[in-house]
């Protein structure tokens, strides 16, 4: 790959300090919808970072590594913590420390000498991989195997676990299947709300028990897995009351937001993915000199936090044409706005489960609000917006 495009799209933050609010932020993409980019990975001695469409990492780094994207690819081994957000997540290299990865769908085939927190709509962990500490895992199908040294902890709808456990085996799911041959060292606890047939050559150090035969101690160990299952609508929750601000507090922004993208939603979605793919080129151009390195940050930190609310801005204006279509020239109140809102991401979250057309339906919507708030915020369209209070020089967020 040639250096130049190697080097596109890519920041680099040197400290351990920045890893922990940029991982916040970067949870923003677990919605996966990123525009597309083939981008390179680049060693360094200390932390690495980096964020687009199409993220690879391709050599070593000497410590932490956060990478963010709609596709992301670990292939070169990290030597402290990885952590990894986007649509699509594959570790394939060795990590030297823990794992956390988020994404629609999750392969881990590595080598991980700490411990693994994974989650996502499928979450799949080859035979061939070791973990050496211990695994939590949350997401709609999981499929564990390998070996593990520490504890298995997995909720999900379909559950297959296999290899070898050495701790603990804890599952919260619909259904459970456990292949032969699979090794436990502690004790397999589980709760299903289908019959488990368990196979006749499966080896448990410390026995078998249903959900309906724990203790009152036992109990409270399942409390983690339940909250684990919640986190996704505790998700939508977080879009939901970001939908609410919008539709509240800046609602003059937020009907600009559908006035900019009017009846020409290509063209927002055209400004939303130039926006999209050029501003991590930004970062870069000004990353590579030293005064320009605190601004650089700020960039790549504010890109981040703008695609979540980007895929809330997607949504509303959704919403709102499917109101103008209902009730041709009547005003939407912010409460039929919000309803209509909850109906979208409701229809999206049931659309994102399908394998390809979910994920061009969440890019469509992020491309839409990001571009409905870059042409919002450049003043687009000139006239005056009913009920927008846009004459004048007014605060382009009220």
């Amino acid at each position: 790959m040639p250096k130049e495009q190697s080097m596109r799209s890519t920041a680099l933050i040197t400290g351990r300090r920045l890893l922990g609010p940029l991982l916040c932020l970067a949870g923003g993409c677990s919605t996966p919808a990123l525009a597309a980019g083939d981008l390179g990975g680049l060693a360094i001695e200390d932390d690495y970072f980096q964020a687009g469409g199409s993220v690879r990492l391709e050599q070593t780094v000497g410590g932490d590594a956060l990478l963010a994207g709609a596709t992301v690819e670990s292939n070169a081994s990290i030597s402290g913590d990885a952590s990894l957000a986007g649509g699509q997540v594959a570790v394939r290299a060795t990590v030297g420390q823990d794992l956390y990865a988020v994404a629609g769908q999750v392969e881990v085939d590595a080598l991980v000498q700490g411990n693994a927190r994974l989650a996502g709509g499928r979450v799949r962990i080859t035979p061939e991989s070791s973990i050496a500490g211990g695994v939590a895992i949350a997401g709609g199908s999981v499929d564990a195997e390998g070996e593990f040294g520490h504890y298995l902890t997995v909720a999900g709808g379909d559950v297959t676990i296999g290899g070898i456990v050495y701790g603990d085996v804890r599952v919260y799911a619909e259904r459970l299947t456990v292949l032969p041959g699979t090794r436990i060292g502690g004790a397999l606890r589980y709760r299903t709300t289908s019959p488990v047939q368990l196979p006749e050559d499966l080896e448990v150090g410390e026995g078998i028990s249903r959900d309906e035969d724990r203790t009152a101690a036992a109990a409270d160990d399942w409390g983690g897995a339940s909250a684990a299952r919640g986190a996704g609508w505790f998700w939508f929750a977080g879009l939901l009351a970001l939908g609410l601000l919008l539709a509240y507090a800046f609602a003059g922004f937020s009907r600009r937001t559908t006035a900019a993208l009017g009846a020409r939603p290509w063209f927002g979605m055209v400004v939303g993915l130039a926006v999209l793919a050029g501003v991590p080129f930004l970062a870069v151009a000004l990353a590579i000199t030293l005064v320009g390195l605190p601004l650089a940050l700020i960039l790549v930190l504010v890109y981040l936090a703008m695609l979540i609310g980007a895929y809330v801005v997607g949504a509303l204006y959704l919403g709102d044409r499917a109101l103008e279509v209902l009730r041709p020239g009547q005003p939407a109140s912010a409460g039929r706005r919000l309803l209509a809102l909850l109906l979208v991401l409701l229809l999206l979250a049931l659309v994102g489960g399908l394998p390809l057309l979910g994920s061009l339906a969440r890019l469509a919507v992020l491309l839409l609000g990001m571009g409905g708030i870059v042409l919002a915020l450049w003043g687009w369209p000139r006239a005056p917006v009913a009920g927008s209070h846009s004459a004048g020089n007014v605060n382009p967020f009220l």
